[in-house]
């Protein structure tokens, strides 16, 4: 299996990514900060109309085909919830005045203030007792008053926050609705934009991408197949072996060298030891034929063996002739003619072949690549044609959207009169509500200061408002419910039916409220045909898929199903030209180079192994056994021995000048010339084992040569095939990379139609909660204020009567006093009432105007037995009554703070 040492195309990311605009004004409005009191009541008004829109009635009344009259008829089917709410509006706006009437109708019992004759102390302690009680009641009626005006100042200032909310919702309406149409075509243009930058500059990069990898053919094909050749032949590793072995033979060309100069040196000094030992024989046969006849057995037995006779010569002329030393030598010198410089010279040629295949690869595919470049400019130029039905669609739809901008002109001036009939009549109903109320506060005030009579009047004077107002307001709150709830029912509703928009699809999309025919494919398709009516696509989505995937920042291309309107599988793909896939595929390398170029070095190597055939070890032995200076020295011996035998003087004279010359003989050649022997024999011991590796190492550089090149010849050609076709899968890999990273972009990050909706959130946000939350609060305060009157009307009646009884009470109340209290001639005579002077007090007029007594007073009440009852009398001791006995009681009543009206009994 193939290494993997193709690298893979760059990362996606490395594409260029469109930078969206944050030129959008909607964001900024603010439109979703506050909070929404009366949010609440839109899922009130959900419970009292829970039946789906009448979508036919609706379009059959937006295209005029019912009466205005069965249109309310239908409506009234499906409004019974509406209808209830009308109707207690009325009823409750009908009771003040309902209430009034029966108070005004009905007869005032004042003559009950005094419960009949009686004593004169009771009548006057019952008198006080039930102005306490009336006492009691006003305090409570007070405090129910002060509650419920309480109640409607918060009502009033809710009526008044909320059609303040509703006049400023409905200045900035048009400021909103034009944002939304610039911010329409803010998005238009920057999807466009973005758009067209993703593919042009996508493609750009892709063919940047597609010449850079084709300028750098040599490393991304050619480096490629030589490090895979490189890696299973290991040929770089057996051309640095061969290199080694020119080393190798450069030390054998050394060690040859030496050899050779010591063989001529020993050559030349055995030829003067011949030419001397042949002297020194022809002495000695003198010598011999000199010898007495006594001493000529003596002189007999010396003998000197020369140069012939041991060899010697003949063994150094056959090493210095030898041819395969001469080859040898020749392998290692840097001649002209020289097995080694051609060696090198091979070697050389086959590592340039081998190194500079990437170099030529590029030079040959030069052709192709010239195609290749041609062909992609047209892709560029096709791309260009093939955007301009997507530019021209959007530049009609910001066309659209223009015309629109300046059509809502003129509606925003007749909207504004509207909303200012609204915030006036608005402010009308509150400034009244809040009339009431302070007429209601007056009341109030005056009896906090005493003046019963003007409170009382002034509760009858707002009972008698409330009565008139009731009925305006109601109208009003009723209006304004209308309003309201419809518009939360029919408009708020549908744009909030998440997620999936029924009764909104229903209305615009299919079937479709505003299109006298249902459109086939929805809004969206007819919008895009009404720019373009040529158009030959279709954009078959519904409205609550693109505003559910807008609400995910989905991209506008997948959303709107944009690539029927681009074809962008097309663009992208190389195979839909044909002309350019085919110039790819004829982009590849060759492995004819590869096909036995290392023949020659094999031939070489083969030669160099044939030449190296020699047997050193019988040189060196032969040479080993021969040493004429043991022979010179063994015949100076025996010259010496002679010499000592001789009986002539004159014959042991010549031997001893014979022995003196064959010593220096000896001494100058012989010696020299065994030393250069056994130089002789050291270096062809070390040639022997310096011969041995190199021919082993040119064996091995041989097998592995003649492996690799069998290797090359069966699998370049798969080889280069191969890593050919993975060039190629990369060239078309960087159309497969934009492509994937252009889909990828487009479905979800590139023009996210997220502005879309939140033009979208912004106009139900300002008209849902803006508009018609604090409507629905104004006409649910208004119906609180409705309420609240209906409670405060009869509290303000009722609290009248106990002004007006209180008053009339405290007239009695006051003749009483100066009857009884008023001075010291009307006081009682009878003694069991007087008090002791101590603990009278002297009398003072109090705030009312009543005289009163500021000490404790005595009543002494007398009955007969028979004219009581067990429950009239009251004893601590029942033991104490005997029959026929009389009881009498005293009765001491307490004022607190000089106060005839709060008092207290005691018995005494």
């Amino acid at each position: 299996m193939d290494p993997p040492t193709q690298s893979l195309p760059r990362p996606a990311q490395d594409f260029p990514e469109p930078t969206p605009t944050d030129a959008y004004i909607i964001p900024t409005l603010g439109l979703h900060e506050g909070t929404f009191v009366f949010s609440y009541l839109s899922t009130f008004l959900s419970y009292i109309t829970p039946y789906d829109l009448p979508v036919e009635l609706l379009r059959d009344a937006f295209h005029a085909r019912v009466s205005f009259l069965q249109l309310i008829m239908e409506a009234l089917k499906v409004e019974s919830g509406y209808i209830c709410l009308i109707a207690i509006f009325f009823l409750v706006s009908l009771i003040p005045l309902c209430y009034t009437i029966a108070w005004g109708c009905s007869k005032t019992a004042d003559d009950d203030i005094n419960p009949g004759p009686t004593v004169d102390a009771v009548i006057h302690a019952e008198e006080l007792s039930l102005e306490e009680s009336l006492q009691c009641r006003r305090s409570f009626l007070g405090l129910m008053l002060q509650i419920i005006i309480l109640l409607l100042i918060a009502s009033i200032i809710a009526m008044f926050i909320t059609n303040e909310q509703i006049a400023s919702a409905i200045d900035q309406t048009p400021i909103v609705v034009r944002s939304s149409l610039i911010d329409v075509e803010t998005f238009l243009k920057d999807t466009e934009q973005q758009i067209s930058f993703l593919l042009f500059e996508g493609l750009a990069t892709a063919v940047d991408r597609i010449r850079s990898d084709m300028n750098d053919l040599d490393k991304l094909l050619g480096e490629p197949i030589q490090n895979h050749l490189s890696l299973f032949t290991g040929i770089d590793i057996i051309f640095e072996s061969i290199m080694d072995i020119g080393t190798s033979s450069n030390n054998l060309f050394r060690r040859i060298s030496l050899l050779q100069e010591t063989l001529a040196r020993a050559a030349k000094i055995s030829y003067e030891a011949e030419y001397r030992l042949d002297e020194l024989q022809i002495q000695l046969s003198v010598l011999q034929r000199q010898c007495t006849y006594r001493d000529r057995p003596l002189c007999d037995t010396l003998k000197i063996k020369n140069f012939e006779e041991s060899g010697l010569i003949e063994k150094i002329r056959k090493l210095q002739n030898e041819p395969v030393l001469a080859k040898l030598m020749s392998m290692g010198e840097a001649g002209k003619n020289s097995t080694m410089k051609t060696l090198t010279q091979e070697l050389t040629l086959a590592r340039s072949i081998f190194r500079n295949y990437k170099t030529d690869l590029k030079n040959a595919t030069a052709p192709s690549k010239e195609h290749i470049e041609s062909y992609l400019e047209g892709l560029s130029n096709t791309t260009l044609l093939s955007t301009n039905t997507f530019s021209n669609s959007l530049n009609a739809l910001v066309v659209e959207v223009t015309k629109t901008a300046n059509f809502s002109d003129s509606f925003f001036d007749y909207y504004r009169e509207v909303g200012a009939i609204l915030w006036l009549t608005g402010l009308t109903a509150t400034v009244c509500t809040l009339l009431v109320t302070l007429i209601l506060l007056a009341a109030l005030s005056c009896g906090c200061c005493h003046s019963d009579n003007k409170a009382g009047l002034t509760l009858v004077f707002g009972a008698i408002v409330i009565c008139l107002s009731s009925i305006a307001l109601s109208g009003f709150a009723m209006i304004e419910m209308l309003l309201g709830a419809h518009g939360q029912v029919f408009i708020c509703n549908p744009l909030y039916d998440e997620p999936n928009y029924t009764i909104l699809g229903k209305l615009i999309d299919k079937p479709g409220l505003i299109y006298p025919v249902e459109p086939q494919n929805g809004i969206i398709d007819e919008v895009l045909r009404s720019v373009d009516p040529n158009k030959t696509f279709s954009v078959n989505i519904s409205l609550a898929n693109a505003i559910n995937e807008c609400q995910r920042q989905k991209g506008t291309f997948s959303t709107f199903q944009l690539d029927t309107l681009l074809n962008i599988s097309s663009i992208m793909d190389c195979h839909s030209y044909p002309h350019l896939d085919h110039a790819i595929d004829e982009l590849g390398a060759t492995e004819i180079p590869f096909i036995g170029f290392t023949n020659q070095i094999q031939s070489t190597l083969e030669g160099m192994l044939t030449d190296s055939d020699i047997n050193l070890a019988t040189f060196r032995m032969d040479l080993t056994q021969l040493s004429p200076d043991k022979d010179v020295v063994t015949f100076i011996d025996q010259l010496q021995r002679v010499s000592a035998q001789i009986q002539d003087v004159a014959t042991s004279s010549r031997m001893t000048t014979l022995g003196s010359r064959a010593k220096r003989l000896q001494t100058s050649l012989l010696v020299p010339l065994e030393q250069l022997r056994g130089d002789i024999v050291y270096h062809l011991t070390a040639l022997e084992f310096q011969l041995s590796p190199w021919a082993n190492q040119v064996n091995k550089s041989l097998i592995h040569l003649k492996s690799a090149q069998s290797y090359l010849d069966a699998e370049s050609a798969e080889i280069c095939h191969n890593k050919s076709e993975q060039f190629r899968s990369r060239l078309k890999g960087h159309f497969e990379s934009y492509r994937n990273h252009t889909h990828v972009i487009l479905s979800d990050k590139c023009a996210s139609c997220r502005p879309l909706f939140d033009i979208f959130d912004a106009m139900r946000m300002l008209f849902c909660h803006h508009i018609m939350d604090p409507m629905n609060g104004l006409w649910f305060s208004s119906f609180v204020c409705l309420f609240l009157w209906a409670i405060a009307t009869p509290v303000s009646l009722m609290m009248s009567t106990t002004y007006r009884r209180l008053e009339m009470l405290s007239g009695k109340l006051q003749h009483s006093n100066s009857n009884y209290y008023g001075n010291e001639g009307s006081t009682r005579s009878d003694p069991r009432l007087q008090l002791p002077p101590h603990q009278q007090q002297p009398p003072h007029l109090d705030p009312s105007g009543h005289w009163s007594i500021q000490r404790s007073i005595s009543v002494h009440i007398a009955a007969a037995k028979e004219s009581c009852t067990d429950d009239d009398i009251i004893a601590d001791d029942v033991d104490a009554y005997r029959d026929g006995e009389v009881v009498i009681e005293y009765i001491e009543l307490q004022f607190d703070d000089g106060d005839p009206t709060k008092f207290r009994e005691c018995l005494i």
